[in-house]
């Protein structure tokens, strides 16, 4: 047995409890534990009686209080002998562990245990009492204060007795536990940070002695032997890995087809019902790669895809399929899985107990359920199932630089480095062992340490499971079949993905890019007299920067053979742009409140929410998931919504820098489904007195409304809004689109300072919770991170950092958790009031079918009214004035001239005053007589008369003008189909029209419409795409229209023959109501049909929200990255290694938005230009993203806010104080205006705080920028009127900062968790004659802070100036600028500092 096999069957590690493993992860601390001694008269009289030579050691033991349950692996420390009478027992270990487990329910269990010699001679151990260390406690700074010694009391008894259900934590004081008096043991235990950079080489809750010997370390210096103290780390080795062969017996084909199967004998055994072997596929081949020290993998393995030998003879280059066909012949004509790509090994180690480990992993993946039907998108994951197969393991020798290694793999039930259950081995009992080497498969390769050349030739091979190598022998090679070397660092373009933890998608063989098969084309081939550019000449790293801004984005490579003259061609290039990752600024996070947080909201005397019943709402954990049942909710009693939003409190989060301020009031903005925007009023943030400082999760400020008078109201704190969702206020067949509007909506929110009107963050949060599912009421309480996210300028931006696979960190853009906003939302059921008939029934629209049947009967009517009375037999007689506003308009000419213009164009009023102008006539009439005025009567009565006579003639010449129409149009009626549809923005809403030809001639149809946003699908393809989808098997024709460019489509119908006409609205505009009228005329121009489309607007989901702030009249261009599809929720599956199209549409036509199509696997960017208005305009506009081909539903949906703010460039040095003056102009009334900034620490403003503003009038506000720190970035300034809170003025202040000459450097060290930090002192001398005044900055006023902030000195004198370094709880390295300024703030010097935490 060599030492990694020995290493690793003796370290073999009990994990936790599987419920801690559902926990979130936390980072893993080091600990250093040093047993001491043992006092007291620990071993029993009885057992040194009987046993003799007896002699003692300790048994260390992870153990979880609250599962009950031993982990880990148990430690013993050296056995040391007793004396008698028994005495102090030495031991002096010292115990090393990292654990991420940080709470207080995991102890180590100490068990003190004799053993000695019986009277015949047999060892015989004895468990001699036990003791329960506490490694975390309660207290927040546990266990860095516990570094002192500690007296750890010892319990009778063996560590199983923890193992009983009566012991219940804290187990010390529970009553079956007995005390052994005067015994102790004396420890310390203390955080060991230095162990952090051996983390890799020692798995988590492993006990080791300092003095064990960890593959991977160097031996301690000096004669304590203790290696874990000051670890140091062994020099890694670089290994590579080529041709790699997995062999399978007896052939690939058959040990493939009976693990198949076996493996649907499992799955009927297991009782889950017959699978059928024809649908069961094997989708992947997975090779994992790691090193083992024998403990742990160094590193988390590898990921790679084997293929099968054949399938790369044919995709491979003529030189490789040479090589394959080499190898083929040595395996006996059995087909082999082969790596298309070198393996990188750089954590390799010349120790014994370092080896390689392959593990051989199948993924199946079966694409039909257990009762044959397709699988649903829910149950997708369930049927991918993947088993290990195969592994190996291989010890290198690094005397050998390189060759050929042939490894026998292993299966079965023996242990294996993943302890997992692997595929059975064949049965060998009638093998030799020559045999049994080669029957489980065999591995093969070429290996090579510490070099970056690819080996090309085949060396030796040597067989025989130690794998002895043989150095490498190249024959040589004509310079035509010479492969090229990939660059250092690069990837070949075969290479297989690699990369921890991919998925399915991921692991497949991407194709070549067509930037890559420009670099593999000769460069005979490119124009005359052009020379090979950098990025066409090499190929690009997977790693180390953004392709996409180099990246070769046509379409093609091929250069054409003629060009034409006077015609420049365009070369390949993308704008550069600083791409804006998409899902990493705006997202906030959403949890629970904290049980702590809970008792400050509870004592705090917030309003309680009931049912309709008085009773209180059910609670429901936001983070429980949630089932939607949409037949569940429409056949709900309780039909009326109450939603509830209550706001409660608003805290600081502990990241937030001290010297920034803290709002004293805000309000909130959002939009609730389609009700109006809602603007929360202003609310007080009011300390809670009880509340302790800012941390994660802690509560500091509670949301108190504000009264007139600017003080808080003493009621009741919070603010609740409430929105009554009913069948009042639902059309009929909403309910259903409400319930999906709460099942997939976040509701998004801005938070804005009260007082400065700036924008503090955004938070986000999910409204399934308020789906009742039958219940009478339901309430959320949310904690939302409020995240505020910051753009620089693109002047400053060029390049990224690849975080990840997939994975880009957003170039120029900083998102900073501003604070934490504590929210209820509710939803209390009610009965109607009224009964609404249909209400819980699907509307006509949800219908993707419309016929015309029941518009074949003509009902009657008016000519003059609407078709609402169509149903009514019996029509009433109404004058002609008050059923026409335009008839009425030309009868009463004479009166609205003079009763003025104000009440023009009022039917309501021109009725009213017609009646007073009659009602006046007939009361002149009546008092002709009493005030002697007949004559005057006469002649109202004649001038009645005449008006009354024209207004006869008006009315029969208005009769005959719209006889005919009126007539048309009601008998239009007869063939008219009215349909509502209830339409998303984006989302492409299908339906079909039953068009039937009501004569007996066949006609030519001409299909008109008179809304460009409803459109006939001409594309058969796409007809038959949208009826899959919605699930309609209506029949499917070709060429079913006739097209004539831009003018409106025909088909062809014959004598009473029914056609199906396919339809498709898409809006992306944000209105309300739409009306779409479909006119089907005939081939003389009449209509045989009409068909009016009333379109509702449903409020659409928003995926992301970006808000940019930009200098008015000008252009914003940005560059927005799509994050990688497979994380996008709802997206396409596409082929292995295949991207989905991407288009993209916005909802203002002004917008230029644009996307490109890029290579496969290369970044995708959506490219906006947006044209700023002026100051102080907002614009708001939806950017929409498709996946598929016929743009049917959007992938993502983002809303754009741009503000259009005054720009002022400034020019400054970091450090140093740049004045300069803004113009302000007066409004109509007097002001009482402020000044407020968004960075109060680097812009100062004179007047300081409250100052007038005369109506009219000029007046300078003088602003003073010391910036901290070099770079470009905005600064917000906002001139509020403190008395109506209304923006005055708003500037976006544009700095372009450079850093000053640094004149001197110092360097320090401190230690982590210094609790008053380090006081230091450096020298500054006056280099002028004369006595100088300086003033002292710094760019981490947070970090480091001055004894006096300026200091005077004579002219050539020294002066020292006294810092003070802040306590660091983190470890890493921090550069600190000094700025020391003149009397005039201009900078003089500047020195860094360079702190070291540690």
């Amino acid at each position: 047995m060599n030492d990694w096999h020995r290493i690793f069957t003796q370290n073999v590690l009990v994990p936790p409890h599987p419920q801690r493993a559902r926990q979130p992860v936390k980072e893993s601390t080091a600990f250093q534990c040093v047993l001491k001694w043992l006092d007291g008269p620990i071993i029993r009289q009885g057992v040194l009686e009987v046993l003799s030579e007896v002699e003692c050691h300790l048994r260390v033991s992870f153990f979880d209080v609250t599962y009950r349950h031993f982990f880990g692996r148990t430690w013993k420390t050296t056995v040391k002998p007793t004396k008698r009478p028994p005495s102090r027992i030495v031991f002096n270990e010292p115990l090393y562990f990292h654990t991420s487990l940080n709470h207080p329910h995991i102890v180590a269990v100490v068990e003190v245990v004799a053993e000695g010699k019986k009277r015949d001679g047999t060892l015989q151990t004895s468990s001699c009492g036990f003791g329960i260390l506490r490694i975390f406690s309660n207290q927040p700074n546990s266990p860095t204060s516990a570094s002192q010694d500690k007296r750890l009391r010892l319990y009778h008894g063996t560590p199983r007795a923890l193992l009983h259900p009566l012991l219940q934590d804290p187990a010390e004081q529970n009553k079956h536990m007995t005390l052994i008096e005067n015994c102790s043991l004396q420890y310390t235990l203390k955080p060991h940070p230095a162990l952090e950079p051996a983390f890799h080489l020692l798995p988590e809750n492993l006990l080791v002695s300092g003095l064990q010997q960890i593959p991977g370390l160097l031996p301690a210096h000096g004669e304590s032997g203790d290696a874990l103290r000051k670890p140091r780390l062994q020099k890694p080795i670089m290994g590579h890995l080529d041709d790699l062969f997995f062999t399978l017996y007896p052939s690939l084909e058959k040990f493939e087809e009976e693990l198949l199967e076996l493996h649907v004998q499992d799955h009927f055994q297991e009782g889950c019902g017959p699978l059928d072997g024809g649908g069961l596929e094997i989708l992947e081949r997975r090779l994992r790669v790691g090193v083992h020290n024998g403990l742990g993998f160094v590193q988390r393995p590898q990921v790679v895809v084997l293929v099968p030998e054949m399938d790369v003879a044919l995709t491979r280059s003529a030189s490789f399929s040479r090589k394959v066909v080499s190898s083929s012949k040595t395996s006996s004509g059995s087909q082999a899985l082969v790596l298309r790509s070198r393996l990188r090994l750089p954590e390799m180690v010349g120790h014994p107990a370092f080896a390689v480990i392959f593990q051989l992993e199948y993924v199946f993946n079966s694409p039909a359920g257990v009762d044959g039907n397709a699988a649903s998108v829910t149950s997708l994951s369930n049927l991918a199932c993947m088993h290990m197969v195969r592994w190996a393991v291989w010890n290198p020798l690094l005397e050998a630089g390189s060759g050929r290694v042939t490894l026998p793999l292993q299966g079965g039930i023996q242990p294996n480095p993943s302890h997992c259950l692997v595929y059975k081995v064949p049965s060998a009992s009638m093998s030799s062992e020559e045999v049994k080497q080669v029957e489980s498969g065999t591995v093969r390769f070429q290996f090579s340490l510490g070099s970056e050349e690819h080996l090309d030739a085949p060396a030796e091979p040597v067989s025989g499971p130690k794998a002895e190598r043989q150095p490498a022998r190249k024959p040589p090679m004509s310079p035509s079949s010479l492969p090229a070397p990939a660059p250092r660092g690069l990837a070949a373009p075969q290479d297989s993905p690699v990369g921890p933890g991919l998925s399915i998608s991921q692991l497949a063989a991407s194709p070549r890019s067509p930037t890559q098969h420009c670099v593999a084309r000769p460069t005979s081939q490119l124009p005359h007299g052009s020379r090979a550019s950098p990025t066409q000449a090499q190929e690009f790293p997977l790693e180390g920067g953004i392709s996409h801004l180099e990246a070769d984005l046509s379409q093609t490579c091929l250069v054409p053979e003629t060009s034409i003259a006077e015609q420049l061609q365009e070369l390949p290039f993308t704008p550069l742009h600083a791409p804006i990752v998409a899902g990493t600024q705006t997202r906030s996070s959403a949890g629970q409140p904290s049980r702590a947080s809970m008792v400050l909201l509870q004592s705090s005397g917030f309003p309680e929410i009931l049912d309709a019943n008085k009773q209180p709402a059910e609670a429901i954990n936001p983070t429980d998931p949630v089932t939607f049942n949409p037949q569940k909710e429409e056949s709900d009693c309780l039909q009326s919504n109450e939603m509830v939003l209550q706001f409660l409190a608003f805290s600081r989060v502990a990241q937030d820098c001290r010297g920034t301020s803290w709002p004293k009031t805000v309000y909130f903005t959002f939009q609730f489904y389609r009700f109006p925007p809602a603007t929360t009023p202003r609310l007080q943030l009011v300390q809670l007195d009880e509340a302790g400082q800012p941390g994660s999760g802690a509560l500091t400020h509670i949301l108190v409304p504000v009264s007139r008078d600017g003080t808080f109201d003493a009621g009741s704190p919070g603010f609740q809004l409430r929105y009554m969702v009913g069948p009042g206020f639902l059309k009929p067949g909403e309910r259903r689109c409400f319930a999906h509007y709460l099942a997939v909506q976040t509701l998004q929110i801005d938070v804005w300072d009260g007082d400065s009107l700036l924008l503090i963050g955004s938070a986000a949060v999910q409204m399934k919770h308020l789906l009742r599912q039958g219940r009478p009421a339901v309430q959320a309480s949310h904690e939302l991170e409020v995240v505020a996210t910051e753009y620089e300028q693109d002047t400053m931006v060029v390049s990224g950092d690849v975080l990840g696979f997939g994975r880009v960190k957003p170039i120029g853009v900083h998102s900073v958790v501003k604070g934490r906003l504590h929210l209820t939302l509710a939803n209390v059921g009610h009965l109607c009031e009224q009964k609404v008939r249909g209400c819980s029934t699907l509307p006509p629209s949800r219908s993707r079918v419309i016929s015309n049947d029941g518009a074949s009967r003509f009902s009657g009517g008016s000519l003059l009214t609407s078709g609402s009375s169509r149903r009514k037999h019996v029509v009433q007689a109404q004058k002609l004035a008050d059923v026409d506003s335009e008839l009425a308009a030309m009868l009463l000419t004479h009166a609205r001239q003079g009763t003025g213009p104000r009440d023009v164009g009022r039917e309501s009023d021109a009725t009213r005053r017609r009646k007073l102008e009659r009602m006046k006539s007939v009361r002149l009439q009546e008092a002709g007589g009493e005030l002697g005025r007949r004559g005057t009567s006469v002649l109202a009565q004649q001038s009645v008369r005449t008006q009354h006579l024209r207004d006869l003639q008006v009315i029969a010449a208005y009769r005959e003008r719209t006889k005919a129409e009126s007539i048309t149009s009601l008998l239009s009626l007869a063939i008219t189909t009215e349909h509502t549809l209830h339409a998303t923005l984006g989302v492409a809403e299908f339906f079909e029209f039953v068009l039937k030809n009501p004569h007996n001639t066949q006609h030519t149809v001409t299909v008109e419409i008179d809304n460009p946003e409803l459109s006939v699908i001409v594309d058969s393809q796409e007809w038959r795409d949208f009826k899959g989808a919605a699930g309609l098997h209506t029949p499917v024709e070709e060429d079913m229209f006739h097209l004539r460019g831009s003018l409106a489509p025909q088909l062809y119908l014959r004598p009473h023959e029914t056609a199906h006409i396919p339809f498709k609205f898409q809006s992306f505009s944000a209105g309300q109501l739409a009306m779409v009228q479909v006119l089907f005329r005939a081939s003389g121009g009449k209509p045989i049909a009409v068909l009016c489309l009333t379109v509702e607007l449903q409020p659409h989901v928003v995926d992301q929200v970006f808000r940019f702030y930009h200098p008015e009249l000008s252009f914003l261009k940005k560059a927005i990255r799509l994050p990688p599809w497979h994380t996008l929720p709802g997206a396409p599956v596409g082929m292995l290694g295949e991207d989905p199209p991407v288009h993209v549409r916005c909802s203002d036509p002004n917008v230029i938005c644009e996307t490109q199509n890029v290579g496969p696997g290369e970044p995708r960017d959506v490219f906006l230009k947006v044209a700023s208005g002026p100051s102080p305009e907002i614009k708001d506009f939806f950017v929409i993203i498709y996946s598929d081909r016929w743009l049917a539903t959007p992938t993502q949906t983002w809303q754009v806010y741009l503000h259009s703010l005054q720009r002022v460039d400034v020019s400054c040095v970091a450090g140093q104080l740049t004045r300069l003056s803004l113009v302000l102009r007066g409004t109509q009334t007097v002001r009482k205006v402020r000044a407020f900034t968004s960075h109060p620490q680097e812009l100062k403003t004179d007047p300081k705080g409250v100052f007038v503003l005369p109506p009219h009038g000029v007046q300078d506000l003088h602003v003073g920028v010391r910036p901290l720190r070099a770079g470009s970035r905005f600064i917000h300034l906002n001139l509020v009127d403190v008395d109506s809170h209304q923006l005055v003025a708003s500037w976006l202040v544009c700095l372009s900062c450079r850093q000053p000459l640094i004149s001197k450097a110092f360097e320090i060290t401190l230690a982590v968790g210094e609790g008053k930090g380090v006081n230091k002192r450096i020298t500054y001398t006056n280099p002028y004659p004369s006595r100088r005044t300086f003033h002292l900055h710094s760019d981490h006023p947070e970090l480091l802070r001055f004894r006096e902030d300026s200091f005077q000195v004579a002219g050539g004198e020294t002066h020292t100036i006294g810092l003070q370094f802040a306590p660091s709880q983190r470890v890493g390295e921090e550069e600190i600028l000094i700025y020391i300024n003149d009397h005039e703030d201009k900078n003089e010097e500047a020195f860094c500092v360079k702190v070291i935490y540690q």
